[in-house]
């Protein structure tokens, strides 16, 4: 087999950081597919190339015209420098050195827009994502939003039917910012449904971004999120599959795929891209996990609209406050 070069496109932030600080790293391929291959490294981590348009925290975007696995199968050691992977067998490299670089938590440098704005961008996501094919855990957008659809009731399937009344708990505890008995229930949702990520991880990487998000721009009023998100994060080591794995824990961080970033900043912060473009690139993400994030995202978005509306009750009921403690003025 003769040597498959290749060219980096775009390469994460994260990646290139781990590749500064682990020089010559030994990685081992953990699993292929046609557009995508992972790579383990330390025991746990992926990173993952692929030659499409999207890309993942610790990514590589490549152009490779053909299917990764006639060239790599599981097993295949690559050897990781900064300006180049080589496959030991030799039948594999790519070249890094032009690769640009994405910033995978850049929206959290940027002002966020007001709640009533989110509020209603929620809206539209929902509207839009009613009349979308219901797959994974779409059948429970209703439900889950407690909203009306103009069109006839959605068929559910058995995966959706089972964790239904665990879904509506978590979106529940979390709306009231209970967040032990959300952990709870998360122990029901980790790892639940088919594929590389399973429907409700998904759903709960929705979930743990927005958080992030919120916690963010809003530094120490909620104390809870990041113990939250980490514990998530450490279940899901023995509850799901790797690459499930490395998705919740890039979630709790605030990263997630370039697509779902660029989503997110839509809903949150200024964006001159349109919004229901960007959800149509997240929706095709795999055979349901894009209409699974964005279930999981319109339920965030609630919680988000509910704790800033808070936040602001409470800046009000402050300042009534601070009024009527001040000294009446005499003439």
């Amino acid at each position: 087999m003769s040597n498959k070069e290749m060219n980096a496109i775009t390469a994460a932030d994260d990646l290139l950081e781990f590749l500064e600080n682990h020089p010559s790293f030994v990685a081992r391929v953990h699993s292929v597919f046609p557009h995508a291959v992972n790579l383990l490294v330390l025991e746990e981590a992926l990173i993952t190339l692929t030659n499409q348009d999207d890309i993942t925290p610790m990514g590589l975007r490549v152009d490779c015209g053909t299917s990764f696995a006639e060239f790599l199968k599981a097993g295949d050691e690559i050897v990781l420098d900064i300006d180049r992977f080589a496959a030991i067998n030799g039948f594999f490299t790519v070249n890094l050195r032009n690769a640009e670089v994405w910033e995978t938590r850049s929206i959290l440098i940027l002002d966020a827009l007001p709640a009533e704005t989110v509020s209603q961008t929620r809206f539209s996501l929902m509207r839009w994502l009613a009349k979308q094919p219901v797959q994974g855990l779409l059948p429970l957008l209703p439900r889950l939003t407690r909203q009306l659809m103009s069109s006839k009731p959605a068929n559910d399937n058995l995966y959706s039917r089972h964790i239904a009344d665990d879904l509506e708990a978590f979106m529940q505890a979390i709306n009231s910012s209970d967040w032990k008995p959300a952990l709870h229930l998360a122990d029901r949702l980790i790892g639940f449904g088919m594929g590389s990520t399973p429907a409700c991880d998904d759903f709960l990487a929705a979930y743990m971004v927005v958080l992030r998000i919120t916690n963010e721009l809003n530094p120490g009023r909620f104390p809870w999120i990041r113990e939250f998100n980490d514990i998530i994060a450490s279940k899901a080591n023995k509850r799901t599959t790797l690459i499930s794995a490395n998705m919740l824990r890039h979630a709790a961080e605030g990263r997630v795929s370039l697509d779902q970033q660029q989503l997110l900043q839509a809903c949150f912060f200024k964006s001159d891209k349109d919004l229901i473009l960007l959800a149509e690139k997240v929706l095709r993400h795999g055979a349901s996990s894009g209409g699974d994030f964005l279930l999981g995202l319109v339920c965030a978005l609630k919680w988000y609209q509910i704790a800033i509306t808070e936040i602001s009750k409470e800046g009000d009921k402050t300042w009534v406050e601070y009024k009527r403690l001040q000294p009446v003025p005499t003439l």
